[in-house]
């Protein structure tokens, strides 16, 4: 069955306009995010993804402007000499080879702030975000390796293609499973925390919604039909399926959108805080609350979480005696903490005219 074609001057044309589309909501999210950071710079303010969003920012900026030029010199200064489909299927032009070292930085830069991410939701376990990382660095090499070849004296096209492939692969594989990692970690961590308030979200589309940004799902699946594409065009880019570069030239822009939109929700409190995901290997409090109409008082147990200790707050209210039927001197209330699977009965025990509280810890 014969391919479509796909000439590589319309692809070039139409990915420059999606380009400058991303490019423009990127702008507006970058602007947004650099003042969020900026308003809470008291507070604090994380120096890699920082820097690296101001990076990625650059980058896509740059990209954006080459991909013009070169827009410009193919259905302009060389229409009449060259042709705009001899002009963009020659990829060896240094100015073409420019934007594809930016392309290959900005996309290696981008999955590195998603794996920051998925080192984070991890609490912190730098041993899951071990195996990507050795993948971006891999991604990195083949990238560069790529479109290195053009400086040799006899460069292969079918090597490049090689280390094209290679880098198609290591990108997309590891977007596919950062993005499967951070979105199971977060589903189950929320689920936990609703089994165990007895809380749910209200608006689930919004979670939903947030979930995907914060999992970086965009790029997973746009670094899919990407390297589709790829596989799809042909080696020469005269005749075939050349829609690849419809996608190949927003595609900084999407790998700077996406971590953006990730510190964008981070710094603005649309996903949980970092110490949400890391109270299992640090010092932090789990605390319930059991209200009624006087009182208040505070429990705590220790409990082993990981390699270090946790403190497990509970609060509750310390009700009259008259709350209480006279045939039930005590009432339990059990709450399961943590990952740990530790079980706390808490027992109201009538002591006078107000009530003791005990806390027994049991491990289940």
């Amino acid at each position: 069955m014969a391919r479509p074609d796909f000439p590589i001057d319309e692809a070039y044309l139409i990915g420059g306009w999606l380009a400058s589309f991303f490019w423009g909501l990127y702008t507006l999210l970058f602007g947004m995010s650099v003042y969020t950071i900026y308003r809470k710079r008291k507070e604090g303010i994380n120096k890699f993804t920082t820097v690296s969003i101001v990076l990625l920012y650059l980058l896509a900026t740059t990209h954006m402007s080459l991909a013009l030029v070169r827009l410009i010199q193919g259905f302009i200064l060389y229409r009449d000499t060259i042709g705009p489909v001899l002009y963009f299927a020659n990829i060896s032009v240094r100015l073409n080879m420019a934007k594809d070292y930016i392309y290959i930085t900005n996309l290696v830069l981008g999955d590195l702030i998603v794996v920051w991410r998925l080192y984070i939701v991890w609490g912190k376990n730098i041993w899951i975000a071990l195996f990507p990382v050795v993948m971006i660095i891999g991604e990195l090499v083949a990238g560069y390796g790529s479109i290195s070849q053009w400086f040799l004296p006899n460069p292969v096209p079918v090597t490049m293609v090689h280390w094209g492939t290679a880098m198609f692969i290591m990108s997309m594989a590891t977007n596919i499973l950062v993005t499967g990692a951070i979105a199971s970690r977060i589903w189950y961590v929320t689920r936990r925390t609703q089994q165990i308030m007895g809380v749910e979200y209200n608006d689930r589309y919004s979670r939903v919604l947030l979930l995907l940004i914060e999992s970086g799902a965009l790029i997973a699946t746009t670094k899919l039909i990407e390297f589709t594409l790829f596989k799809l065009s042909p080696v020469d880019g005269l005749i075939g399926l050349n829609a690849l570069y419809i996608i190949y030239e927003a595609m900084p822009q999407i790998t700077g959108l996406v971590p953006t939109a990730i510190v964008y929700a981070v710094n603005n409190g649309y996903t949980q805080k970092d110490s949400y995901y890391t109270s299992g290997v640090s010092d932090a409090k789990s605390t319930l609350v059991f209200r009624s109409r006087s009182g208040f008082a505070t429990a705590t147990e220790p409990t082993a979480a990981a390699d270090t200790m946790s403190l497990s707050t509970v609060g509750f209210a310390s009700p009259a005696v008259e709350d209480f039927p006279s045939k039930s001197p005590r009432r339990k209330a059990v709450a399961v903490l943590g990952d740990a699977g530790e079980k706390i009965d808490f027992g109201l025990k009538s002591v006078g005219s107000r009530s003791a509280s005990s806390v027994h810890l049991e491990t289940v």
